[in-house]
């Protein structure tokens, strides 16, 4: 099943916000899962990094879009 999600201006701009207080290029992540697999205290947290940068990319600022 296909989800699609609408992303409007304000998206973007925490996107770029994100990108210029951090320097890591979030717009640019494709979600293969390494940042996940390989961080040592995932098991702890309730969400995983995979899903904080799917978050930054679609502006769901509070996990929510």
């Amino acid at each position: 099943m296909k989800i699609k999600i609408s992303l409007n201006e304000s998206s973007a701009d925490f996107a770029k916000e994100v990108e210029e207080r951090s320097g890591i290029k979030v717009r640019e992540c494709y979600q293969c899962g390494k940042c996940t697999a390989g961080c040592p205290v995932a098991y702890e947290m309730d969400y995983m990094p995979n899903q904080i940068i799917r978050f930054v990319q679609i502006g769901a600022r509070n996990g929510r879009p």
